[in-house]
């Protein structure tokens, strides 16, 4: 039998001692060959929320998004990095000005199954929600018009890839198409009232958000 003061050296130690730390959800882990070079493709969701690879030169749809306004959903998908944590960032920049509106994220990858991950085409937080109207930073119509998209992943190892596409945004939502064609033209002022409100209208006055640089 152990002794009195031998089982309180033992409470004692237990209470004492540090809690382990609680599991990583995410359980994507490496994805391809990390010793190799990122590879990066762009992807975007279409007016039907699916997902396409975006080429230079494709049209990309201005979205109606939960929080107001027009975005791009730009988002990745990848192999040769760790799936877990990673960050996102899309950008679209003016051709002209080199004004530019930005978003970004940190999301886990959705495995594909071949060793690639990709945004999950089901959750539009996986993508990079690049917020460009009200249109009030470019001096051009959004829609009709190229500018550069720029996504760019950086894993929790700290390497990273981009990719640089010519891409020409489209109010090729059918629901929001007035609507978006009124706040994404160029000259666009904030709290102008659009002719139609199909859409709700709220968002004809909403801010929409983004960085602007040079």
């Amino acid at each position: 039998m152990r002794s009195p003061a031998v089982c309180l050296l033992a409470l004692a130690a237990a209470a004492c001692s540090s809690p382990s730390a609680p599991p990583d959800p995410c359980t994507v882990g490496v994805l391809g060959d990390a010793t190799q070079s990122i590879v990066l493709q762009a992807i975007a969701l279409d007016p039907n929320m699916t997902p396409f690879t975006v080429a230079s030169g494709d049209s990309v749809t201005l979205a109606f998004p939960p929080q107001g306004g027009r975005v791009i959903f730009a988002g990745v998908r990848a192999t040769n990095l760790d799936g877990c944590g990673v960050q996102v960032e899309g950008v679209i920049r003016d051709l002209t000005t080199h004004q530019v509106r930005l978003d970004s994220r940190t999301v886990n990858l959705s495995p594909t199954g071949d060793g690639w991950g990709e945004s999950d085409p089901t959750d539009v937080s996986t993508f990079a929600n690049v917020p460009v109207c009200p249109n009030e930073w470019s001096a051009t119509n959004l829609y009709g018009t190229p500018y550069q998209l720029e996504l760019a992943v950086t894993d929790r190892g700290g390497r990273t890839a981009t990719q640089t596409l010519q891409v020409t945004p489209e109010c090729s939502e059918p629901a929001h198409a007035a609507e978006c064609l009124c706040i994404c033209k160029g000259g666009y002022v904030l709290g102008e009232v659009c002719a139609d409100t199909s859409d709700g209208g709220a968002d004809a006055g909403d801010e929409g958000g983004g960085d602007g640089g040079t």
